[in-house]
Protein backbone atom coordinates (compact mmCIF):
# COMPACT_ATOMS: atom_id res chain seq x y z
CA UNK A 1 0.00 0.00 0.00
CA UNK A 2 1.31 3.43 -0.89
CA UNK A 3 1.36 6.16 1.73
CA UNK A 4 -1.74 8.30 1.22
CA UNK A 5 -1.20 11.36 3.41
CA UNK A 6 1.33 14.17 3.21
CA UNK A 7 1.65 14.05 6.99
CA UNK A 8 2.89 10.43 6.95
CA UNK A 9 5.16 11.08 3.96
CA UNK A 10 6.79 13.88 5.96
CA UNK A 11 7.19 11.58 8.97
CA UNK A 12 9.06 9.07 6.78
CA UNK A 13 11.15 11.82 5.18
CA UNK A 14 12.05 13.23 8.61
CA UNK A 15 13.07 9.76 9.86
CA UNK A 16 15.30 9.24 6.82
CA UNK A 17 17.15 12.51 7.24
CA UNK A 18 17.51 11.95 11.00
CA UNK A 19 19.39 8.70 10.27
CA UNK A 20 21.25 9.62 7.05
CA UNK A 21 23.69 12.14 8.55
CA UNK A 22 26.70 11.73 6.21
CA UNK A 23 27.09 11.43 2.46
CA UNK A 24 29.72 9.30 0.73
CA UNK A 25 31.03 8.71 -2.78
CA UNK A 26 31.91 5.27 -4.15
CA UNK A 27 34.28 3.89 -6.77
CA UNK A 28 32.19 0.70 -7.00
CA UNK A 29 28.42 0.47 -7.34
CA UNK A 30 26.46 0.35 -4.07
CA UNK A 31 23.40 -1.80 -3.55
CA UNK A 32 22.44 -3.85 -0.52
CA UNK A 33 25.97 -3.06 0.68
CA UNK A 34 27.95 0.12 0.33
CA UNK A 35 30.43 0.72 -2.45
CA UNK A 36 34.17 1.32 -2.00
CA UNK A 37 35.00 4.87 -0.92
CA UNK A 38 37.93 6.79 -2.45
CA UNK A 39 41.06 7.31 -0.36
CA UNK A 40 43.82 9.89 -0.36
CA UNK A 41 44.06 13.19 -2.12
CA UNK A 42 45.09 16.68 -1.04
CA UNK A 43 42.75 17.80 0.36
CA UNK A 44 41.83 14.25 1.31
CA UNK A 45 38.50 12.63 0.49
CA UNK A 46 36.12 12.29 3.44
CA UNK A 47 32.42 11.79 4.03
CA UNK A 48 30.45 15.02 4.34
CA UNK A 49 27.78 15.90 6.87
CA UNK A 50 24.40 16.45 5.27
CA UNK A 51 22.11 19.40 5.88
CA UNK A 52 18.72 18.21 4.66
CA UNK A 53 15.98 20.59 3.53
CA UNK A 54 12.64 20.73 5.32
CA UNK A 55 10.36 17.86 4.32
CA UNK A 56 7.67 18.93 1.87
CA UNK A 57 5.15 16.35 0.65
CA UNK A 58 7.60 13.65 1.72
CA UNK A 59 10.56 15.05 -0.22
CA UNK A 60 13.86 16.29 1.24
CA UNK A 61 17.26 16.94 -0.34
CA UNK A 62 20.84 17.76 0.63
CA UNK A 63 23.85 18.94 -1.40
CA UNK A 64 27.51 18.47 -0.48
CA UNK A 65 30.82 18.98 -2.26
CA UNK A 66 33.48 16.29 -1.94
CA UNK A 67 37.23 16.42 -2.55
CA UNK A 68 38.15 13.63 -4.97
CA UNK A 69 41.69 12.30 -5.42
CA UNK A 70 43.45 12.03 -8.77
CA UNK A 71 42.89 8.74 -10.58
CA UNK A 72 39.44 8.17 -9.07
CA UNK A 73 36.29 7.24 -10.96
CA UNK A 74 33.11 8.03 -9.02
CA UNK A 75 30.27 5.63 -9.88
CA UNK A 76 27.98 5.79 -6.84
CA UNK A 77 26.94 7.61 -3.69
CA UNK A 78 25.26 6.78 -0.43
CA UNK A 79 24.32 7.81 3.09
CA UNK A 80 25.71 6.70 6.45
CA UNK A 81 25.09 7.29 10.16
CA UNK A 82 28.66 8.42 10.93
CA UNK A 83 31.66 10.22 9.45
CA UNK A 84 33.57 6.89 9.53
CA UNK A 85 32.33 3.33 10.00
CA UNK A 86 28.74 3.59 11.29
CA UNK A 87 25.74 2.17 9.47
CA UNK A 88 25.30 2.23 5.71
CA UNK A 89 21.65 3.10 5.00
CA UNK A 90 21.18 3.67 1.30
CA UNK A 91 23.01 4.14 -1.97
CA UNK A 92 22.67 4.35 -5.73
CA UNK A 93 24.68 4.67 -8.89
CA UNK A 94 25.49 8.09 -10.32
CA UNK A 95 26.65 9.17 -13.76
CA UNK A 96 30.27 8.01 -13.83
CA UNK A 97 32.89 10.76 -13.55
CA UNK A 98 36.64 10.24 -14.01
CA UNK A 99 39.11 12.46 -12.15
CA UNK A 100 42.46 12.52 -13.97
CA UNK A 101 43.59 15.10 -11.40
CA UNK A 102 42.45 16.18 -7.94
CA UNK A 103 38.99 17.75 -8.13
CA UNK A 104 35.61 18.21 -6.50
CA UNK A 105 32.30 16.44 -6.96
CA UNK A 106 29.01 18.12 -6.07
CA UNK A 107 26.38 15.62 -5.01
CA UNK A 108 22.69 16.33 -4.50
CA UNK A 109 20.78 13.61 -2.69
CA UNK A 110 16.98 13.47 -2.71
CA UNK A 111 14.69 11.25 -0.64
CA UNK A 112 11.07 10.86 -1.68
CA UNK A 113 8.55 9.00 0.49
CA UNK A 114 5.96 7.28 -1.70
Amino acid sequence: MAVQTTAMKNVLSDAYKAAALYGALYTTAPGATQGTEPTGGAPAYSRKSLSWSASASGVTSATSTFDVPSGTTVVGAGVHSAVSAGTYYDGAGVTSQVFASQGTYQLTLTFTAT
